[in-house]
């Protein structure tokens, strides 16, 4: 009795365990994220607010769009929030993310540009205008 009750819990939660597995590879699509140019996407907005967000990341958020966009690391990596925020809020910004694996769109960013002033780039040679 005792050995059918620990059988059959340990196959619930082996195939608990392969459900999550193939939740983590279909759905979240879990791996590195593709920086590539192709697998970017251009966005321009008037910069609403800038924060911390998770660990030293730099998050930007558009006026009137829902999606959150942000720097890996980027206040550990030589951005000052409080001058960010002093020369680019409230100013039309252009930024390229990669295509986003949430509902919300938004996620890593690429690139950050305001007018010919390119603020973040992880390309070797960055974008100026449209892909």
């Amino acid at each position: 009795m005792f050995k059918n009750i620990i059988l059959w819990t340990l196959g619930v939660l082996s195939t608990l365990f392969i459900l999550f597995i193939f939740y983590l590879i279909f759905i979240v699509r879990i791996g590195p994220v593709d920086t590539s140019k192709v697998n970017s996407i251009e966005v321009t907005g008037i910069a609403d607010d800038f924060y911390e967000g998770g660990v030293k990341d730099l998050v930007v958020k558009l006026k009137n769009d829902d999606a959150i966009y942000y720097i890996n690391r980027a206040l550990e990596n030589g951005f000052n929030l409080e001058k960010i925020k002093r020369e680019l809020l409230g100013k039309e910004i252009t930024l390229w993310h990669a295509k986003s694996r949430s509902r919300n769109g938004g996620g890593h960013m690429m690139q950050l540009k305001y007018q010919d002033s390119i603020y973040y780039t992880e390309w070797k040679n960055p974008l100026a205008r449209k892909n």
